[in-house]
């Protein structure tokens, strides 16, 4: 038969009016699993703000005897924890955990271990030591993966600075399919009443110094040693990255290919997309004399298309003139002069022999320049494009009529290459 007390405490904990308490990321409402616990401080810190233990299971290696005898405050703050409804049990193998009796059938919704240790044996910097602390990690992270909910969270809170920073805890969760999901700072004074204790030897009552701590927070995940090994990949290239001399890097940038010349065409891009003159003078505009605003294409003469090419290819080679080239894209041409497309009535011309004897005549100068850089051929043919009459028109229309019509053209005049 049910005594009082515990009806009062079945009436508290479960009834409507019950009320969450948030303890940092702990609830009141989670099921939750302390290991490793010595005076049992940690866990009557949680259960004095929770006003209940009801959801509490706390456990140390230690027996009752023992926790009575070495700490102080240990048979107070058990009185406390058996008040406040929580579950106790003494003797637990944290390695052992999905083994005991009271423990293999249950589930969790946090599962804490503050500051592992394997005990005092030897220095802290000993490898044989740092292999026996994580010896103790790996078999809590193994035994706590198959008791932690699917929705929670493996605790596990250690110091910073090394030699406990090797431990390499998120590596051990890995291997536990746990993956890290925060690393959240440490503060005791965030759980008033707790007090960290050694634990061992003749000053097992005595606290230990903390300084930079950190909680470590694992998630059951299929994939954590693939999301771990990446990460591993990712710090390995950073560290490569960071002693890498200074004078390597230089060496490697300047083995890559760099133009003479200050145009950035690629094969595979279209004019329009490429920020240049040549380029620039292909941008659509709105032609001043259209009544309907709308836009037409101001394409180069044949001549710019060729020019256009050879300096695609040279792009691909070494940056000399090729001639042949230039005059086999000059051949492939309908019309070696092809003014803007624009409508009759804006440009009424007719198309001259003299621009054909001067389009020989550039050709003619061209030849000359095989094998030249292709820097020092465009400024030549710079020079020479602004000797010819490429842009002036020849039409039928009478003298008068066309000084008036003159002032109103938009005549073509050919961009300057360099």
């Amino acid at each position: 038969m049910a005594t009082i007390a515990e009806l009062w405490r079945l009436i508290r904990d479960h009834g409507d009016d019950k009320e969450e308490v948030w303890i940092t990321h702990y609830s009141s409402n989670h099921q939750i699993l302390l290991v490793g616990e010595g005076d049992f401080s940690f866990s009557c810190t949680l259960a004095t703000r929770f006003r209940s233990a009801s959801n509490i299971c706390a456990s140390s290696l230690d027996t009752y005897d023992d926790v009575v005898r070495k700490y102080k405050k240990g048979r107070s703050n058990l009185d406390t924890l058996k008040r406040l409804g929580a579950s106790l049990l003494h003797g637990v193998d944290a390695t052992k955990l999905q083994l005991h009796p009271h423990l293999n059938c249950r589930k969790f919704d946090r599962i804490i271990f503050n500051f592992p240790h394997a005990g005092f044996h030897g220095k802290e910097t000993d490898s044989s030591l740092i292999k026996k602390h994580r010896e103790l990690v790996f078999g809590f992270l193994h035994g706590a993966s198959h008791m932690v909910r699917a929705d929670g969270e493996v605790h596990v809170s250690h110091k910073n600075k090394p030699p406990f920073c090797h431990w390499k805890l998120e590596e051990l969760a890995s291997k536990c399919s746990l993956a890290l999901t925060q690393c959240v700072a440490f503060e005791k004074s965030e759980y008033p009443g707790y007090e960290n204790k050694r634990g061992d030897g003749s000053r097992c009552d005595m606290p230990f110094l903390l300084g930079e701590c950190t909680t470590f927070k694992f998630r059951v995940s299929r994939v954590a040693k693939e999301i771990y090994a990446e990460k591993l990949k990712g710090r390995e290239m950073k560290e490569r990255e960071s002693k890498c001399p200074q004078a390597q890097q230089k060496q490697l940038l300047s083995q890559r290919p760099a133009l003479s010349f200050g145009l950035s065409y690629h094969q595979d891009h279209n004019l329009r997309q490429v920020h240049d003159p040549l380029a620039q003078s292909r941008q659509l505009r709105t032609s001043p004399l259209d009544p309907r605003g709308d836009c037409r294409e101001h394409r180069c003469s044949h001549f710019e298309e060729a020019i256009v090419s050879s300096i695609r290819a040279a792009t691909q080679r070494p940056a000399i003139f090729n001639h042949a080239r230039f005059q086999e894209n000059s051949i492939q041409l309908d019309h070696p002069l092809r003014y803007s497309e624009r409508s009759s009535h804006d440009f009424p011309f007719q198309p001259s022999h003299q621009h054909c004897k001067e389009e020989r005549f550039f050709l003619e100068c061209s030849s000359r320049f095989e094998g030249v850089p292709l820097d020092i051929y465009i400024r030549r043919m710079q020079s020479t494009l602004t000797q010819t009459s490429f842009g002036r028109l020849s039409t039928e229309e009478s003298q008068e009529g066309s000084l008036t019509r003159q002032s109103n053209l938009n005549i073509y005049q050919p961009p300057r290459l360099w």
